[in-house]
């Protein structure tokens, strides 16, 4: 299947997986992350994408389709947050902004229920003004995360320019963080930094019990991972 049929049929689906607020014991929110039989890695269906030119398309029908799941779930999800990766280009995409207020307009889900997850898949632009489509986003009352931080193009210099709500420690630092002193030191480190700013952390890739009573330990307050909960359709949540 060409990646332009792809798009259009919309022969894509997500699942969702839970974020955990560990303080209280209680959900924080869901992730939403694209899943597809014809791509059974996304990441090549985004690598498709790209190759016609046609990234913009492929993200916003998905972050479409994934809100219009979400706000056809039950009533008890209706509270919790909805975070939902975007491309740095497609954020900085003159028609982003008209396309993100028309989908509240369209819709029942709050711009304060929205987080969007700046993807770490691709580099941006820093010739652009990143920082103000950002704060025009955040104007609506849409949050904003930075994902996978620790990795790849993120670095302290965007984490302090766009100030954002949520920082996401990438899986690497859960990874046998019951054994690495190095780990735990980096995020007790992050940890500060988060609450020092006003920043809530979110600790990614949780898979043991270990890893959590460490991260518990280490005062994080927010994390998503396997051993909390995987990925699944909003159903069977």
């Amino acid at each position: 299947m060409i990646i332009d049929q792809f798009i259009e049929e919309e022969q894509f689906y997500h699942y969702y997986q839970p974020i955990f607020d560990l303080k209280r014991q209680k959900q924080l929110g869901y992730e939403a992350l694209l899943r597809s039989r014809v791509y059974p890695n996304p990441e090549f269906a985004f690598q498709a994408a790209k190759r016609a030119s046609l990234l913009y398309e492929l993200d916003t029908k998905s972050i479409k389709k994934a809100i219009a799941t979400y706000q056809d779930a039950n009533v008890k999800k209706a509270e919790l947050l909805l975070f939902i990766n975007v491309l740095p280009s497609t954020l900085v995409d003159p028609r982003f902004y008209s396309f993100i207020t028309d989908l509240f307009n369209k819709s029942s889900i709050q711009a304060h229920q929205l987080v969007l997850e700046v993807s770490e898949s691709e580099t941006f632009d820093e010739s652009l003004d990143f920082v103000t489509y950002i704060h025009r986003l955040r104007e609506l009352g849409i949050w904003i995360a930075l994902d996978d931080v620790g990795t790849g193009y993120a670095n302290f210099n965007m984490i302090i320019e766009i100030e954002p709500d949520f920082i996401k420690l990438d899986r690497l630092f859960s990874s046998q963080l019951n054994q690495s002193k190095q780990k735990q030191s980096l995020i007790y480190f992050f940890q500060n930094y988060c609450q020092t700013n006003q920043i809530q952390l979110i600790l990614e890739g949780l898979e043991t019990k270990n890893e959590l009573t460490y991260a518990k330990e280490l005062g994080v307050l927010h994390a998503q991972g396997y051993y909390l909960g995987r990925p699944a359709l909003l159903q069977e949540c």
